[in-house]
C-alpha cells in the first residue's frame, strides 16, 4: 500500500469518526470546499461541503445519535478511492415521513465511496 493511499484511509477515517461523533466542523476540516455529496438512492445532490453541514445539521434534529457501525469491509482502489461497507444506524426522535417513527431505530445498508485528493474528501458517494 503506497503512502498515498495509507493518507486517503487515513483521512475518510477523520470523516466517519467526525460523523459518528456528530463533529461538522471535524467533517468540514477533512472535506474539499466543492464537496460533492451524493446519496444515490435518496435523491441527493450537494455540490460543497457547506451545504452538506447543513444537510447535516438538519439531520441531526430528527436523528442525533446518527452513526456508521457493522463495518463489513473497506476497499481501496488506486491510490484516491475508498470505499467502505458498513450500516447506517439512527433512532428518530420525531416522526420522520418516509423513514421512522418517533423512537423507530433505522438500519441501512450502506456502500459509501470516498475520493481523496490533496489529503481532502472531494467526492462522497452513498448507494444503499
Amino acid at each position: 500500500m503506497s503512502t498515498q493511499t495509507q493518507t486517503a484511509v487515513e483521512i475518510v477515517e477523520k470523516f466517519i469518526a467526525a460523523y459518528n461523533s456528530g463533529d461538522i466542523p471535524g467533517i468540514l476540516e477533512v472535506s474539499a470546499e466543492n464537496l460533492h455529496v451524493e446519496h444515490h438512492n435518496r435523491g441527493v445532490s450537494l455540490d460543497s461541503a457547506e451545504a452538506f453541514a447543513d444537510l447535516l445539521g438538519q439531520f441531526a434534529g430528527a436523528f442525533p445519535d446518527k452513526h456508521f457501525e457493522n463495518r463489513r469491509a473497506l476497499h481501496v482502489v488506486g491510490d484516491d478511492t475508498v470505499v467502505v461497507e458498513q450500516t447506517w444506524v439512527a433512532t428518530a426522535i420525531a416522526d420522520v415521513p418516509g423513514w421512522a417513527a418517533t423512537g423507530e431505530t433505522v438500519r441501512l445498508d450502506v456502500s459509501t465511496r470516498f475520493t481523496v485528493e490533496n489529503g481532502v474528501v472531494t467526492e462522497y458517494h452513498d448507494y444503499g
